[in-house]
């Protein structure tokens, strides 16, 4: 049947664009917050997000986000990620997996399942300045832990430059 194999389609490509993405803070037992958009299962959360045209994720990326240890370096605001590789670019795509990311001196971390990039050269990383406390410092990024991207910097209205975004070549 026609219709059967649309639902089934549908329903593979739902599942070949799913993020699975874990924290320190889901590890240390803090339950997440779930909207009506995600599912929790365990100490994970399963975030489904568009993927490249052909919604088949060839490569599971383990991004880890590290946030600074200085003083209000955490944020409240929702952040994204695009990434950039020689075979191309997907993103921005919002990175959350508990009602406590982004804190100050944690390491939040998550796995994206995409279409293979190539070598990773750049990202870009931002936050929509939102909440009651948007400013972040933002130590680095690393993806797959050998690709780092090393920012050291506020991402803020009122510091350093008054962005809340900045691209990030590979060191």
């Amino acid at each position: 049947m026609r219709i059967g194999r649309v639902v089934a389609g549908t329903v593979a490509l739902a599942a070949a664009t799913t993020i699975m993405a874990t924290s320190e803070s889901a590890a240390a037992g803090v339950t997440p917050r779930i909207g009506s958009d995600h599912t929790y299962s365990g100490r994970q959360n399963t975030l489904s997000v568009p993927l490249h045209k052909s919604g088949v994720a060839q490569h599971q990326y383990r991004v880890a986000v590290y946030t600074g240890n200085k003083a209000g370096a955490g944020t409240d605001a929702n952040v994204y990620i695009t990434i950039y590789g020689t075979r191309g670019s997907v993103g921005p795509i919002r990175l959350d997996n508990s009602a406590n990311n982004f804190e100050t001196g944690k390491t939040d971390r998550f796995t994206l399942g995409l279409r293979d990039l190539g070598r990773l050269k750049s990202i870009k990383i931002r936050h929509d300045n939102s909440g009651k406390k948007p400013g972040w410092y933002l130590n680095k990024v690393t993806i797959d832990g050998n690709a780092s991207f090393s920012a050291y910097r506020w991402l803020a209205k009122d510091e350093d430059d008054h962005r809340t975004w900045v691209k990030l070549p590979r060191r």
